[in-house]
């Protein structure tokens, strides 16, 4: 029982500095963009992945410090092949936003966080 708690501890403690690093990194003008993820109701395929997607805006240059999938907040209509409104959502440096408007991706303020 010990020895698995102090693997979980230590494994706990390794990944401690990789978040607080790509949390500093991001700084206090952090940005939060997102794009829709494809998928449509009824349709059994899975959309776009977050890393897929991640890699649109890495090509670009514009570094990605979290990524979560999420769902915009709209109703919608429930009608196949609609879409779900599955979204996938980037943290991203404030200072590369305008490119990442430039590749689709849309704003997504804090705030939005706060109401799921």
């Amino acid at each position: 029982m010990m020895r698995r708690f102090y693997l979980i501890l230590s494994l706990a403690v390794a990944w401690l500095p990789v978040s607080v690093c790509a949390q500093e990194s991001a700084g206090a003008d952090a940005a939060y963009v997102y794009k829709p993820d494809g998928t449509r109701h009824c349709d059994k395929a899975p959309g776009i992945s977050l890393d897929t997607m991640a890699k649109e805006l890495s090509d670009s240059g514009i570094a990605v410090y979290a990524r979560r999938k999420s769902h915009d907040g709209s109703e919608g209509i429930a009608v196949c092949g609609k879409p779900t409104g599955g979204i996938n959502v980037y943290r991203i440096a404030g200072s590369d936003l305008p490119r990442a408007l430039e590749l689709g991706f849309r704003r997504l303020e804090p705030s939005w966080f706060d109401s799921r």
